[in-house]
């Protein structure tokens, strides 16, 4: 295929570009959330774009064939994959690198996971995530750091209004001891549906225990705050997913006091990857993108697989969701300060000027610069005269300040400290 033919399907299914705009926004975006990590102790590691499908297998478990992106390097002849996942890098790496550093662990990373996902709502294949993770801390304790830092980190990107959805894996899990596994896959799907008649009617036609049936069936409706507890009591009181129910309970507590999130919600039916973690698990929910914002939890078995038995939790974001529900919040990502230089005697030390003050800025074309600077995104246009009087104009909104000849390390300085009022 060659010529024009060649652009009818510019990049593989699921990929796409960032134009200046957005990707400097995004860039915003993820430093921003790399630094809240870092506040908190996290420090940062880089992890390669493939690994050994071996490696992932060893902390995923068998990969889907059509779900990930797999080939044959060359130099070895071994099968190696796109990552769908870090943490089984993360893993690899404390295996190797950093097996005789002393635990709490405390790393962060930033990158994209490949993944073929199957909804038809959402094409994105490519995944841009920024997370945590605390290998060597147990318990509650751990389990309330990795939920401070989320939530403090979500409120750090300038989101206020978002929730805190808490489950716990062993809910589902020790239910789903009492079902025969051939009827797992079928009750998996209507509990992540939150089909309450559904599970009931599989579990009557798989005579699952009485009991067990009655709390599968009302899994769904187990889902709030405080008024669901006393229900959520009688339910799961007499099962043996009173334990889980009772942690689950005490984290959302301990949560609420520390004011983790404008508001934190427990849900006793969450089904999701609950075969991954072994204890409490979180997303963070806000209106916008229709999928979480971030993810987390527990998953002390995963250290074990790589010779490294240790307690182990971590969250990601979903930078791509954060991203979109900002752009509908009240406190979208500032727009930067980016200025264009008309000038046509002392460009280059004006420019050299703006710079070392920290501004953004280059030179504009001979011809039309303010509809060149409103095509590439600049803030505003400076202009000098002959006489060197100086003309700062809003590109967008169209205001504008005259200054004197002389003026302009005032105007170096107004610009260094963000948007001036022209």
């Amino acid at each position: 295929m060659t010529g024009v033919l060649s652009l009818s399907h510019p990049l593989p299914a699921g990929m796409r570009d960032l134009l200046p705009r957005e990707a400097e926004r995004r860039g915003a975006l993820t430093r921003q959330l790399m630094e809240s990590f870092e506040l908190w102790g996290y420090q940062r590691v880089a992890l390669p774009a493939f690994e050994y499908a071996e490696v992932l297998e060893q902390g995923l478990g068998t990969l889907d064939p059509a779900e990930v992106l797999r080939f044959v390097e060359p130099n070895t002849g071994e099968v190696v994959a796109l990552r769908p996942d870090m943490t089984p890098q993360v893993a690899r790496l404390l295996a190797t690198r950093l097996a005789d550093a002393p635990p709490p662990a405390r790393l962060c990373y930033h990158g994209s996971v490949l993944r073929q996902r199957r909804e038809r709502a959402r094409r994105r294949h490519e995944i841009e995530q920024a997370g945590i993770e605390l290998i060597g801390r147990s318990g509650p304790e751990g389990d309330m750091e990795i939920l401070l830092v989320a939530a403090a980190t979500i409120s750090a990107s300038g989101l206020s209004e978002f929730v805190v959805d808490i489950g716990h894996a062993g809910v589902v899990a020790s239910l789903m001891q009492g079902v025969p596994r051939p009827s797992w896959p079928e009750l998996i799907e209507a509990l992540k549906v939150k089909d309450g008649a559904a599970v009931a009617e599989l579990a009557e036609e798989r005579r699952v225990n009485g009991a067990i049936a009655q709390a599968l069936a009302r899994l769904p409706e187990l889902h709030g705050g405080e008024e669901i507890w006393p229900e959520a009591e009688r339910v799961l009181g007499a099962t043996p997913a009173r334990s889980a129910a009772l942690e689950l309970k005490t984290l959302w507590e301990a949560a609420r006091t520390k004011s983790v999130g404008a508001r934190v919600s427990m849900d006793f039916g969450e089904i999701w990857n609950f075969n991954y973690y072994t204890g409490a698990m979180f997303q963070i929910l806000a209106e916008g993108p229709g999928e979480a914002l971030g993810s987390g939890g527990r998953y002390d078995g995963l250290f074990e697989k790589f010779g490294i038995p240790r307690p182990a939790a971590g969250f990601a974001v979903d930078i791509d969701n954060l991203d979109w529900a900002l752009s509908k919040s009240s406190s979208p990502i500032p727009e930067t300060t980016r200025v264009l230089v008309a000038c046509r005697t002392d460009a280059e030390s004006m420019l050299g000027a703006l710079r070392a003050g920290g501004v953004r800025c280059a030179a504009a074309p001979e011809e039309n610069p303010l509809d060149y600077a409103g095509a590439w995104h600049f803030s505003h246009l400076l202009s000098v005269d002959g006489s060197g009087a100086l003309t700062l104009k809003g590109v967008f909104d169209r205001s504008e300040l005259s200054l004197p000849a002389g003026a302009f390390g005032l105007v170096v300085a107004a610009l260094s400290t963000g948007k001036p009022k022209t």
